[in-house]
């Protein structure tokens, strides 16, 4: 936390004042007086007797750097844009598909006579029906004023980033030795580990770490999470019988970041000095809910003209799709809420992603465990009414084609109940139960919470109960249900922003002012960005022993799954001293004791009966696992000698089972510098912590899990 000197003050900026380093202003160009500067080159170049550190070859290597958080993002926008080619040619299609989409919509609306288009036994041209001599609408002219000033804005972003592109391809090219190619199928970690050997790329840190760079990257990102997890916005809607609804959209989020970000935050994306003074909160929170309204106002005028466009550019794009596909709109996907609840501190968006769609299948599976027989009933009756009814359409229009075009049914060509009956069909077939497939929620849950992170204490042991299925699905929704929510968001994010966000201000500027500290390399950051003190600011309920500061405690175990995250795609991270992971090195230890124990007592019955008389002499009775081992250990849990995955059930439940090997690679205890990381890797750390985070919960609570 930043000190207060006794005029009031915040030292915020003192250790650069004293020559110190703890605190980095974003802006090179402070330290030129100070530095020595290379002529050639504009940058600082260092002799360096370490033989991997990274020169530069010629003066273009590094782009001028005025402002490091801005590089580093660029630098990780890049790769995950694949290159410089595939930057420019996404943002020019979507540029060119926006001016299609208005460009159609308006020639749809506005040259076309539907009079003669559905006149009946219509035979005429394009020609006949196309009028460019037809008025324009009014608010068709205002709608297009409008969007030609947002088109202009993103042609104008577009050659902006042409040239920040070209000088990060240089960078990658030059500086980190990193092809086009190559950066295909790169993993991040190698280009940071790249990054961290270019010289003084950081002036006042030296080389910079993984954890260094993720903090400058997620800098604001780090303060939302923390404020979803404490659940300190008010995203309510503000109506009667309503109020219980509470949801994020991306135009509530688009909404969100430039209300607060662009006031709280200053122009290299440092919180501003005055947002850490509390004498000064009560005003700035004002200010902020002044804010707040001021954008949902404008929010409520131009809401129509949004509303046009979101719906005009889902039918271009989703109409095909509908029609060859018609059961996707029933498909499911995590909704915008969900998202931010299960992102991690310092989680890069690439690897959150990764996540998310390693778990759609087990989640899909888990939601297919709780099938509607009354609805497959329905279901299967009306698809076989109207599926007789195509069948038969069908064989008539194989056997004579002008059946499919001349012949009226109710006034109707045959071809169009076609198309109606086809989508029918598709759609309830959709809804009908798989007659073989195997229910087991529970082990689909396990693997679904596998990869999102996310089990709430309810949840345990209640799995497979309608209750448990119900809160999955508000965050495991229909994709028709998220793109109307969208749509409709639009017309409710501007009384959001106007009755209920105001209402959390000062709980927000006081999360940000309780939550910076000064990290030393980077600047002010968000304290759960640091991966520090998690005693303090874990949750206590899952063995971080956090009995202090309850005011920034996180929930879910949202730090100590982030830092465990962290590590398994940053296993350079010196995590040595670290408490967490010193109480998991322990727990691994005490895991893999059992195990060989286990195996012995399979081998030879007398050991177990040894083994046990000795534990009752010296008084460790397996009671003191609270219940959950002793559940776990009664069954048969060693894999077999051959197996490199853990896809059967009866090991799911059996967490506690972690390879050695993998163990000391994930917490540094042995050399790993494999180049990809490994999904087994992955899920086994991930078994790992939660098991330890159970064996927090049922070691103090005394309760077992079903």
């Amino acid at each position: 936390m930043f000190r207060q000197s006794n005029d009031g003050d915040y030292e915020y900026r003192q250790n650069i004042e004293r020559g110190g380093g703890d605190y980095y202003p974003l802006n090179d160009n402070y330290f030129m007086n100070s530095t020595n500067i290379n002529n050639d080159s504009g940058i600082e170049m260092m002799k360096d007797d370490d033989s991997t550190s990274l020169l530069h070859e010629s003066p273009t290597s590094v782009p001028v750097i005025h402002n490091l958080d801005s590089f580093l993002t660029d630098v990780y926008n890049y790769f995950r844009g694949k290159g410089f080619l595939c930057i420019f040619l996404d943002n020019l299609f979507e540029l060119f598909s926006s001016i299609f989409v208005v460009a159609f919509f308006s020639f749809l609306v506005s040259f076309i006579n539907y009079d003669k288009v559905f006149v009946g036994n219509s035979t005429g041209s394009l020609g006949d029906v196309v009028d460019f001599q037809r008025e324009v609408p009014l608010w068709l002219i205002v709608f297009l004023g409008i969007f030609s000033l947002y088109w202009i804005s993103k042609l104008f972003s577009l050659l902006v980033s042409f040239k920040t592109n070209w000088e990060i391809s240089n960078f990658y090219h030059n500086t980190l030795r990193i092809s086009e190619q190559d950066l295909q199928t790169i993993e991040w970690r190698e280009v940071v580990q790249r990054i961290v050997l270019v010289p003084r790329l950081c002036i006042v840190k030296g080389n910079m770490n993984a954890l260094d760079i993720a903090n400058r990257i997620l800098r604001k990102e780090n303060y939302i999470i923390g404020l979803i997890n404490l659940k300190i916005f008010n995203l309510s809607l503000p109506f009667p019988f309503f109020s219980k609804f509470k949801f994020i959209t991306k135009t509530l989020e688009w909404s969100i970041s430039y209300s607060l970000f662009n006031y709280v935050f200053d122009q290299n994306g440092i919180i501003k000095k005055e947002f850490l003074d509390l004498n000064q909160r009560n005003r700035l929170s004002r200010g902020l809910s002044r804010r707040f309204i001021t954008i949902g106002i404008l929010g409520l005028f131009s809401s129509p003209f949004i509303f046009f466009f979101l719906l005009i550019n889902f039918f271009f794009e989703y109409a095909e799709e509908i029609k060859n596909r018609p059961g996707s709109l029933f498909s499911r996907e995590w909704s915008p809420l969900a998202r931010w609840k299960f992102r991690e501190f310092n989680e890069l968006p690439h690897y959150f992603q990764n996540r998310l769609n390693l778990s759609y299948s087990h989640a899909n599976q888990y939601v297919s465990s709780f099938p509607s027989e009354v609805l497959s009933i329905m279901a299967k009756f009306i698809s076989f009414i109207v599926g007789s009814f195509l069948a038969v359409l069908i064989v008539f229009g194989i056997f004579n084609d002008e059946f499919l075009m001349n012949f009226q049914i109710f006034d109707r060509s045959p071809i169009w109940y076609i198309g109606i009956f086809g989508t029918v069909v598709a759609v309830t077939r959709s809804l009908i139960t798989d007659e073989n497939q195997v229910f087991q929620p529970a082990k689909h849950m396990a693997r679904t919470v596998q990869n999102t992170h996310y089990l709430p204490k309810g949840w345990i042991g209640k799995t497979h109960t309608y209750k448990v299925r119900d809160e999955f699905l508000e965050l495991f929704e229909y994709r028709i249900i998220d793109f109307l929510r969208e749509i409709s968001s639009v017309l409710f994010t501007p009384f959001i922003l106007m009755f209920s966000l105001p209402k959390s201000s000062f709980a927000i500027l006081e999360f940000l002012g309780n939550t910076t500290i000064n990290m030393e390399g980077v600047g002010p950051i968000c304290e759960f960005g640091a991966f520090s003190n998690v005693r303090k600011l874990g949750d206590n309920s899952y063995g971080s022993l956090s009995a202090d500061n309850k005011i920034s405690q996180t929930k879910q175990a949202k730090l100590e799954k982030s830092m465990i995250n962290f590590k398994v795609f940053n296993p350079e991270w010196n995590t040595q001293d670290n408490e967490l992971f010193k109480n998991m090195d322990k727990f691994a230890k005490e895991q893999q004791q059992k195990k060989y124990q286990h195996q012995q007592t399979q081998s030879n019955p007398d050991i177990l009966m040894n083994s046990t008389t000795n534990n009752n002499e010296d008084g460790n009775d397996n009671d003191n696992d609270g219940g959950h081992h002793r559940r776990v250990v009664s069954s048969p849990n060693v894999l077999p000698q051959n197996s490199s995955t853990v896809d059967d059930f009866h090991y799911i439940q059996d967490s506690h089972y972690i390879p050695p090997e993998i163990v000391r690679a994930v917490l540094g205890n042995d050399n790993y510098h494999s180049g990809t990381i490994n999904q087994n890797v992955v899920n086994a750390v991930n078994d790992l912590h939660q098991s330890f985070y159970e064996s927090q919960i049922f070691g103090k609570n005394g309760h077992n899990s079903v």
